[in-house]
């Protein structure tokens, strides 16, 4: 009888600290309701022709939320307009920065810890977009340093593919590599986890 009692009282103390917790959650997402959102999501956005990588970092500003959005193309620049209404996420990106007639109005719903939603694509059309959180960059020991590698021979593309398929719209003229302008990305083969970047542009002016 004594067993039965202890164990009946056991089960009692972990039900009410699981209520305990749940409540305590669920206090803390009305609290702050912005906070399950916080941080950094590596998206995809999914047109009709092909998967876009895409990225973007929510931050806390007084009691509203900002936000760092990298698009198809670019760096990360500060969006105009961004909301949190539950478990709703609300952002725009400007037209002039996407290559397109109107903004791109990006909806979303969180459910746990994924993003999912739709826009307004560039073409017409409505675009649905994911969002997984990145990837913390947390080193667990000291960075090793190995013989510098070169990634670019000077003469050809070898070592690099592009963000499309087809004949290739990037160059090798005069020992650079060279872009057509607003055109597809070029992406390295190779693949590397901590490393230091020696890269040198040559802007010429028109």
């Amino acid at each position: 009888m004594k067993t039965a009692r202890i164990a009946f009282l056991a089960s009692m103390i972990i039900a009410a600290c699981a209520i305990c917790m749940c409540t305590s959650a669920q206090v803390s997402e009305r609290s702050d309701p912005v906070g399950p959102f916080l941080g950094r999501w590596d998206l995809t956005l999914k047109a009709p022709d092909r998967d876009y990588p895409s990225w973007i970092e929510i931050s806390k500003k007084g009691e509203g939320v900002t936000a760092l959005f990298t698009g198809r193309w670019g760096n990360a620049r500060l969006l105009p307009l961004v909301t949190v209404r539950g478990k709703e996420l609300t952002f725009v990106s400007p037209k002039e920065e996407e290559g397109s007639n109107a903004d791109l109005a990006f909806q979303g719903v969180l459910d746990g810890e994924h993003l999912s939603g739709t826009l307004n694509g560039p073409d017409g059309k409505t675009w649905s977009w994911t969002g997984v959180r990145a990837p913390g960059l947390e080193r667990s020991g000291t960075a090793e340093w190995d013989n510098p590698v070169s990634l670019f021979d000077g003469k050809t593309l070898n070592g690099w593919h592009e963000s499309k398929a087809g004949p290739p719209d990037w160059t090798v003229q005069d020992g650079s590599l060279v872009t057509p302008g607003n055109g597809p990305e070029l992406i390295s083969d190779s693949k590397y986890r901590d490393f230091k970047l020696h890269i040198e542009f040559n802007c010429g002016l028109q």
